[in-house]
């Protein structure tokens, strides 16, 4: 086993667990480095079986080297029942009723299935050097991307169109892929925090919201940039003066062990004082890796503290419906003496307006 894996494995005995069976490709990703899109993993204390069909055993023998590796042919269910010792087994909850009453089926006398939430996630929530690096390739990606876009934000080009030449641009700069489907809003359409892509054109007076990122090795990075096409409106340039206030005092409350609700708490009682609390309509932030959203959660409602080694965004947003709206958001890594601003080289307006 690599050392995630036994990590993993480490903790089996707290949880009162014989071994776990872990389904997220995510997370199958994390620990055993398998970048196909079907497998199973089961983790026992001394030993990690990765269960995959034929279309990847050549894959997976070059992604995972020293793991085991089964390559089941038909019986899907009975490969993994004949890997799981007597006992407690473990499951995540994204398996699908249907598998796991099967599962259930199947299993050695005097054993049962327990469900299990965040066990690996817990151990994502930490970034390694490795990981970080891939953030930093992923945000590089979407900010050369975003640069050779910024000039076409302007009246005329349509919603989609912007999109699609970000997606291109970002993936001609060296990204796997987009990292999510990229949000172009513009004008009215900017008031839906998570708007769909329209044919609407961008028009002179416009806020045009754009929330994009990059893949690069699995690791993803999310920025959100409002861009101004004059001439705005007083009311417009106010709130985009606030959120942007609002990131900055949120910026300067996050410290090594700060809980993550004080960091939403310090932005959204700023937008609060300048009258915009009931138009800031969730969360703060989240954090970035293997998943576009995962831990830590950076909500009012969080328990979680802020440690070193976590990389999370900072997102806050003032929203006026069927008017417009205005979102910025940051990555930020935090260290063990503060934070790094990630996405401070991706421009906020295109300087030649």
């Amino acid at each position: 086993m690599n050392s995630r894996t036994s990590k993993l494995a480490s903790r089996l005995d707290k949880m009162a667990l014989v071994c776990l069976l872990v389904t997220r490709m995510e997370n199958i990703r994390y620990l055993t480095g398998f970048s196909g899109s079907s497998a199973f993993l089961v983790v026992a204390p001394s030993k990690a079986v990765l269960v995959t069909d034929g279309r990847y055993s050549e894959q997976a023998a070059a992604e995972c080297p020293g793991l085991d590796i089964s390559i089941y042919t038909g019986d899907l269910v009975g490969t993994i029942s004949d890997l799981l010792p007597g006992g407690t087994t473990g499951f995540e909850s994204t398996l699908s009723f249907d598998f796991y009453s099967r599962l259930s089926e199947g299993l050695p006398e005097h054993s049962l299935l327990k469900p299990v939430e965040g066990a690996v996630e817990e151990l994502r929530t930490f970034k390694e050097p490795g990981e970080i690096e891939l953030i930093r390739r992923a945000v590089c990606f979407a900010e050369e991307g975003f640069n050779q876009v910024l000039p076409l934000i302007k009246a005329g080009i349509s919603e989609r169109k912007l999109a699609a030449e970000l997606d291109y641009r970002m993936v001609l700069a060296g990204a796997d892929a987009p990292a999510f489907e990229t949000i172009v809003a513009s004008g009215p359409n900017s008031s839906k925090p998570h708007a769909g892509i329209t044919d609407r054109v961008v028009q002179e007076g416009d806020l045009v919201v754009v929330d994009f990122g990059a893949e690069a090795g699995g690791y993803r990075s999310d920025t959100t940039r409002t861009i101004k096409v004059p001439p705005t409106s007083n009311r417009e340039n106010e709130a985009y003066l606030a959120v942007d206030q609002a990131v900055k005092r949120a910026l300067e409350s996050i410290r090594p062990g700060v809980e993550a609700s004080s960091v939403d708490k310090a932005a959204r009682n700023y937008l609060q004082e300048k009258g915009y609390g009931e138009n800031f309509t969730h969360s703060l932030g989240h954090g970035v890796g293997l998943e576009a959203h995962e831990r830590p959660n950076l909500s009012p409602r969080s328990v979680e503290t802020l440690e070193p080694g976590t990389v999370f965004t900072i997102e806050p947003g003032v929203y006026i419906p069927g008017s417009f709206g205005v979102r910025i958001e940051e990555m930020v890594l935090l260290t063990e003496s503060g934070h790094e601003l990630l996405t401070g080289g991706i421009p906020h307006q295109n300087d030649e307006r």
